[in-house]
């Protein structure tokens, strides 16, 4: 609790660790990702170490396809000297168990700390593009989502997790929805593509259909998923900008402009660190584009059954706007009070640490709407624990 608020962490992460992949089948154990520390990286800052994934370096601070996310120095103690010196990140001053969850009380303690009562928990965004091959993929996602469900399962009542549901194998993506029921996942997650496809492409349509009657949430989390963006992206502000802020409005586009959420009317979706300002252009641009292209499509039937103004008002629609986003009150008008979830990013070192107490310091919210905003709202979408 921070200020007699009660607090929902509505997307914190999980730092990329080898203790993950565990419980990954034998035959995969060689593709497993590995750390990589640079021989001559010491002029690269925190980025002298990298995870070896499917044969590329990731995360990497040049060239297309740059984006910032977890290294191996964050969590593996032989980088220790690493951690101590690079203050720009918050994880690098924190216990090793409290950034992997392997140490559940240190990140408790952490929470404790933050004001936070309950926690929902990412993994890396470098699972987006993990791996070339779809089943070595899913077995990846499977192994994460295994070692985090094991994690939290004795403090469930303040840890909440999320799945990765891997959508490029479809028995991969079923083995994976029974194993986040049975072990009792708060949501699923993916990006705001699959590669190059769209999440409203009809060879997912299988999938999307045994999703549905799961009951889970789904999140759609930033994430460098679409490979034509990411080959524009040659520094981390291109990949903040481009490659990683933009297929929120694909992912939009799949849900309310393809009808998925006309097809499954009991799917809730939130889109998360994407910031919330881009839904305004989304929601503007297909209102007039609907109308306009009724009379000169060649098949209107292609067009979203549902007025995109009914879908945002109906509940449905989640957003993680940032604490000191400036539109907040014009998106409290747009998706309703009961829509926009808080997020710490904890315990990525982007400027988030202090959002609660943003949230609560803010003169243009009422009490009701920040507690919306800082409990209810995630307690609606997740689920009380």
């Amino acid at each position: 609790m921070l200020e007699g608020f009660k607090i929902y962490d509505a997307d914190a992460h999980v730092l990329m660790t080898p203790e993950m992949w565990e419980t990954l089948p034998k035959q995969y154990w060689l593709r497993r990702p590995r750390p990589v520390k640079f021989g001559d990286g010491h002029e690269l800052g925190n980025w002298g170490t990298g995870w070896l994934v499917d044969g590329r370096i990731e995360p990497h601070p040049f060239g297309p396809g740059t984006h910032a996310a977890n290294t191996p120095g964050m969590v593996l103690e032989e980088y220790g000297a690493n951690r101590a010196r690079a203050g720009d990140f918050t994880a690098f001053s924190l216990p090793v168990g409290c950034v992997t969850m392997g140490d559940v009380a240190d990140r408790l303690t952490a929470m404790d700390k933050l004001g936070i009562d309950v926690q929902v928990l990412f993994p890396s965004t470098i699972y987006a593009t993990i791996a070339a091959d779809a089943t070595l993929e899913g077995e990846l996602f499977r192994a994460y989502n295994r070692y985090i469900g094991t994690r939290c399962r004795d403090a469930a009542k303040r840890l909440r997790w999320v799945g990765l549901l891997p959508m490029r194998d479809a028995e991969q993506a079923r083995l994976a929805m029974k194993e986040m029921v049975a072990m009792g996942a708060a949501a699923a997650v993916v990006f705001g593509t699959v590669g190059d496809r769209m999440l409203s492409h009809p060879s997912f349509e299988p999938i999307w259909n045994e999703f549905s009657r799961t009951g889970l949430p789904l999140c759609v989390h930033m994430a460098m998923s679409f490979p034509p963006l990411a080959q524009l992206c040659e520094s981390i502000q291109d990949a903040n900008m481009i490659g990683k802020a933009m297929p929120a409005q694909l992912a939009f586009m799949a849900m309310a402009g393809h009808g998925m959420l006309d097809k499954y009317p009991s799917l809730k979706v939130a889109f998360l660190e994407f910031g919330g300002e881009w839904i305004f252009y989304s929601v503007g641009r297909m209102k007039q584009y609907a109308e306009v292209n009724k009379g000169r499509m060649a098949d209107p039937s292609m067009l979203p059954k549902s007025e995109v103004d009914d879908l945002v008002k109906s509940g449905r629609i989640y957003l993680g706007p940032e604490s000191s986003d400036a539109m907040l009150a014009h998106e409290l008008k747009l998706l309703g009070d009961g829509q926009l979830l808080y997020s710490s990013d904890f315990p990525h070192g982007e400027g988030r640490d202090n959002a609660a107490m943003e949230i609560i310091e803010r003169q243009d919210l009422t009490k009701d709407q920040k507690r919306k905003f800082l409990y209810d709202n995630a307690a609606a979408f997740y689920g009380e624990p």
